[in-house]
């Protein structure tokens, strides 16, 4: 066989996420994990992110391309619709060369997978001929609602009413959706990219969820597409950062209450932790800090009651044994993180995936509490801050249920990941797929896609 061949048949994986930090950050352990084991790998990042911050995507390699605001990333943008459309014409080109110049080197990528709201990746992968896989950074369930309300198969509910049960999702309130799913939402675009966000997807192929099988097995049973579900990987070691753990070694286990939080109603927050007598590690941005009512909280600070930071290596603080609660608004990454490491939640959704997230918390999984707003200001009240902590924190049987739920869900999701777990061998799975190469086709409904298994065999990574 000649080397040019040889070449070709070698598997090389080109991962292409959305240019947002919750986006990138589950794709970038996909990207680790797959070199991981033996997978040639690129990971793409914008030429802005690449000069500022960096990515670290060691045993995969790095790639950039343009996101049409080179020097100043979003925050330059006039709006997020304007980011949008040079972002995607950007992608386009510049993804286009980069599939070009690998396969002048010799290193033809064999497959891309991309963030499936990241809609510029699939024509260009069909016009250069490279299998694409889209993987989706939010829930199956969230996934789901999107795809099914795109085709008209679930109808969102007015005011007052509920949706109808549908395939392994539940009765759902107009609040509980996620809000991308309505016409009339602050940001059009985005409500495009989530609604049409599995088009390019066929009833066999494979679609990859940041999530795992035991998590949402009603959903992705229901579901029709081929699923690999991938998770990171729990830690077994707290952080050394000083002032952390300084403050949460001297804490009995689960005391302590970690909140990461924004600004718009922070007094209300503030004075329903102060009143539940919990110790509390709050994460407060340095242009929220002007809301933080300062009367109180250096009281609770003087007394060992608050510690208030900026940043916090949250991972990390979820892992310690110290941590008896987290306040969340319910983005996915952190949902998943909380449920991994067996931790009880607050849940405060607010917008995009994050009512549905909170619904799921409590409802689906009761592993937390679901916080409701104020009918009249919107906001999470200080006497529902500290009724759902107390639901949580206290001693009582229902506290006592969540908790253990919580930590049933620690228990699989480090059963899924460990050797021969339901990720485990599905990611296996994946790299088998990926390394029978992308002359292993067949037809499907007139056209090539990438051979995955037959849709009977579907399976869950």
């Amino acid at each position: 066989m000649s080397q040019e061949a040889t070449t070709i048949m070698t598997a090389h994986v080109l991962v292409v996420p959305f240019p947002g930090q919750g986006h990138m950050n589950p794709m970038l352990h996909f990207a680790k994990a797959l070199a991981s084991r033996g997978v040639a790998t690129t990971f793409v990042t914008t030429l802005f992110v690449a000069r500022t911050a960096g990515v670290d995507a060691a045993p995969a390699s790095v790639a950039t391309i343009s996101d049409g605001h080179d020097e100043g990333g979003f925050a330059s943008a006039a709006s997020v619709g304007e980011y949008l459309v040079k972002q995607r014409a950007a992608a386009a080109a510049s993804l286009a060369a980069l599939v070009e110049a690998s396969s002048r080197e010799k290193k033809p990528f064999t497959c891309i997978v991309y963030d499936a709201f990241e809609q510029s990746v699939p024509p260009v992968a069909a016009r250069m001929g490279v299998p694409a896989v889209p993987f989706s950074t939010q829930s199956c369930a969230v996934s789901a609602v999107y795809h099914y309300v795109s085709q008209g198969r679930l109808a969102v509910p007015p005011l007052t009413g509920k949706s109808e049960a549908i395939e392994g999702l539940p009765e759902m309130e107009r609040v509980e959706f996620p809000s991308f799913v309505f016409s009339d939402g602050p940001y059009p675009m985005l409500t495009e990219l989530a609604l049409n966000q599995f088009a390019h997807v066929g009833k066999d192929d494979w679609v990859l969820f940041n999530s795992f099988e035991e998590l949402e097995s009603e959903v992705s049973s229901d579901c029709f597409w081929k699923q690999g579900l991938l998770l990171p990987r729990p830690l077994k070691r707290p952080t050394e950062h000083k002032e952390y753990n300084k403050t949460k070694n001297k804490k009995r286990k689960n005391s302590f209450l970690f909140a990461s939080l924004g600004a718009a109603q922070t007094e209300e927050l503030a004075r329903g932790l102060l009143a539940t007598g919990n110790p509390f590690l709050w994460v407060v941005k340095a242009t929220e800090e002007a809301h933080l009512p300062l009367d109180i909280l250096d009281e609770a600070k003087a007394s060992g009651a608050a510690l208030i930071v900026r940043w916090s290596p949250q991972l990390e603080v979820l892992a310690h044994p110290a941590v008896g609660c987290f306040l969340t608004h319910c983005g996915w990454n952190s949902t998943l993180a909380a449920l991994s490491f067996g931790v009880p939640m607050v849940a405060l959704g607010l917008w995009t995936d994050q009512p549905m997230n909170a619904l799921n918390i409590e409802r689906a999984w009761a592993a937390g509490v679901r916080a409701r707003r104020d009918a009249a200001t919107g906001m999470f009240l200080r006497g529902e801050v500290e009724r759902c902590v107390r639901a949580v924190m206290d001693d009582g049987e229902g506290a006592r249920a969540v908790r253990a739920a919580a930590r049933k869900w620690r228990d699989q999701a480090r059963a899924a990941v460990a050797p021969g777990g339901s990720s485990d061998r599905n990611m296996d799975e994946f790299v088998k797929l990926v390394r029978a190469g992308p002359r292993k086709v067949m037809m499907l409904e007139g056209r090539e896609t990438l051979q995955g298994p037959r849709h009977d065999d579907s399976v869950i990574v």
